[in-house]
């Protein structure tokens, strides 16, 4: 997927409407200002920066009582993974948070912190700009988004960090029918509820849409190239859902609901 991206200030201005809540961050998504949720719905993580440094809070849904509280060192932030406002960072089995810092920089940081404590327990620094785009169900894999140099374009390779092992899993994670960088920016998101695939809607310029299915157990990636009948340049607001079976990837206008696409899931 070679096609050239939009600049990466025209992605911001026509994706404001669907990312009301995105701090921006670069030639990425960015980071979440309302938090992210623990899966079992009862608390909000949020990071909230001012100058130099990121204040960390656990909040409780029920009643917005923070129950706890710490600050870091540096420009920190919520990974969101879609322009349609999707955060994530929490391990699935609530345990810790992932947090990443703004991107555009010279180097990018990563750390886990307990969400019993909030205190660090792992960190890791990445030469360029990088960004989180996904996480194994069991944590032992972080997917990210590694941004490559260039002149006119935004290209970019999706890599594996082995957590226990802290370091990057040699080359790319991509489709083997689609060598080389990928181009587009992130639409909207959906996951497997066993959280064995992300499924990332994504759109490019001139170039027909496409969703990037992530199979973050097994480390493999398959897109499915979509046959859009509309203006490839702007699908307009639509979120990526997947059926009650998860056999079908569904895309449905963000306005009602209905939907305007439909395509098998990998499984």
């Amino acid at each position: 997927m070679r096609t050239r991206l939009l600049h990466v200030f025209a992605v911001a201005a026509l994706a404001a409407g669907l990312a009301a809540a995105a701090t921006a961050a670069g030639p990425t998504p960015g980071f979440s200002q309302p938090g992210v949720i623990s899966p079992n719905g009862k608390i909000r993580y949020v990071a909230v920066s001012r100058g130099t440094t990121t204040f960390v809070k656990a909040v409780r849904v029920l009643d917005g009582r923070m129950l706890r509280h710490t600050t870091l060192r540096g420009v920190w932030g919520v990974p969101l993974v879609a322009f349609d406002g999707t955060a994530e960072g929490v391990t699935r089995d609530g345990k810790r948070l992932l947090l990443e810092t703004e991107a555009g920089q010279s180097t990018t940081r990563f750390a886990f912190l307990s969400t019993k404590t909030l205190k660090v327990l792992q960190s890791f620094t990445l030469p360029g700009t990088w960004a989180y785009d996904a996480m194994s169900a069991d944590a032992k894999t972080v997917y990210l988004i590694q941004l490559l140099a260039s002149t006119d374009s935004i290209r970019y390779l999706v890599r594996a960090y082995d957590v226990s092992a802290r370091r990057l899993v040699a080359g790319a994670i991509a489709d083997k029918s689609e060598p080389g960088a990928m181009t587009g920016f992130p639409l909207s998101r959906a996951v497997s509820k066993d959280g064995k695939w992300a499924y990332t809607l994504y759109q490019r310029s001139n170039a027909q849409p496409f969703i990037h299915a992530l199979n973050t157990r097994d480390r493999v990636a398959i897109c499915i190239d979509l046959d859009w009948k509309g203006d490839s340049n702007n699908l307009g607001a639509v979120r990526l859902t997947l059926s009650a079976d998860e056999t079908q990837l569904v895309i449905r206008a963000d306005t009602d609901g209905k939907a305007v696409m439909t395509v098998p899931a990998p499984r």
